[in-house]
């Protein structure tokens, strides 16, 4: 055979490779790094072009980039062989972001009873006219002719609302509650003991109460690490608003302990701790449970065996802490040989 026709034939199985490579690339699905990349780039440039825009409407246009800035970071530290749940989770966050981003710029704002599913809303603040944000989660089996239960949670330190709902197995016992989940931004990392974070709560729950068939007999406050802490602080403002509380890593303090077991006295409170939390010994939090349950609260311990200072590590106690809220399961601790609930760190943990 020639050397021409052994060119010629190198050159068709070359070209018929490439067709083949290009009908697997088309048929092939979209890689998701790309897709949520694209979409979070693209509103990172309307955010910059309308950083006024945001600004008049009392939004915080500096916190969305700070936001999308980090969902694209934790984009990038995915791949695409990451786990489903991990990108269902980093999907999901910066959809959340996205949304207050496209509110903030266009001025035309999602309503609550729009929502199915998970979704972000811009809560005008009473206290300054600024635009606050709140992350809500719908279950799956939400009926809007009937009365549905409500927790809204307050999220840690280095937090945001978007990625506590993002918190897979927390809408998941959503779902199984059959209630809605709500998440305030609530000025961030500022300590709830700011009356001004504390009343973006209680708007949020006003909004959700005014647009959604609340069953008010069924309305709790839970809250993680800063948010623990912060339950303690919030809840005695207006305590008939709150039939139980949930604190996740986090407890009550010594400043707090006397408003607290005055204005709930009666009402349950579920307190969940891990062994080896690293910011808060689980002593400490079994210290706060007895003194509620000396003092007319209705307290209950719930202890997650090397357990850290974080949701997924505590993930089985907050799922039996949750399920007996919601199953209106009424039993005191047992007594311990803890006088202080005083905790070991500073509340913004």
């Amino acid at each position: 055979m020639s050397n021409r026709n052994i060119g010629t034939k190198i050159l068709r199985v070359t070209f018929g490779c490439v067709a083949l490579l290009a009908l697997v690339a088309a048929d092939a699905p979209p890689n998701p790094h790309q897709s949520v990349r694209a979409s979070l780039d693209k509103s990172r440039a309307q955010l910059v072009d309308h950083f006024a825009d945001v600004t008049a409407r009392g939004g915080s246009p500096a916190e969305l980039l700070a936001r999308i800035d980090a969902d694209l970071s934790a984009v990038g530290q995915l791949d695409a062989n990451a786990a489903a749940s991990d990108w269902e989770t980093v999907t999901l966050q910066a959809q959340l972001d996205e949304s207050l981003v496209q509110q903030l710029v266009s001025g035309t704002y999602v309503q609550a009873s729009d929502v199915r599913g998970a979704g972000s809303l811009v809560v005008p603040a009473s206290a300054d006219k600024t635009s606050q944000f709140l992350a809500l989660y719908f279950p799956k089996s939400y009926d809007p002719t009937r009365q549905v239960p409500l927790i809204i949670m307050l999220h840690g330190q280095g937090q945001t609302e978007s990625e506590l709902l993002a918190t897979p197995f927390l809408r998941a016992l959503a779902d199984q509650s059959g209630a809605i989940f709500a998440a305030p931004f609530a000025r961030g990392d500022q300590e709830f003991d700011n009356t001004v974070a504390s009343t973006d709560v209680y708007d949020a729950l006003d909004l959700l109460e005014k647009s959604i068939s609340i069953d008010r007999r069924r309305v709790y406050l839970a809250g993680f690490s800063m948010g623990g802490f912060a339950i303690f602080t919030v809840a005695p403002i207006h305590p008939e608003r709150w039939s139980a509380l949930l604190a996740i890593a986090g407890t009550l303090t010594n400043s707090d302990k006397q408003n607290v077991v005055r204005a709930m006295v009666g009402k349950r409170v579920f307190l969940v701790i891990g062994t080896d939390d690293p910011h808060l010994k689980a002593e400490y939090v079994r210290g706060a449970t007895a003194f509620l349950s000396a003092n007319g609260v209705d307290g209950r311990y719930y202890e997650q065996p090397r357990g850290l200072h974080s949701l997924p590590s505590l993930q089985p106690a907050v799922e039996r802490a949750w399920r007996d809220m919601f199953s209106g399961v009424r039993n005191v601790a047992p007594d311990f040989d803890i006088p202080s609930p005083q905790p070991t760190s500073s509340r913004r943990t």
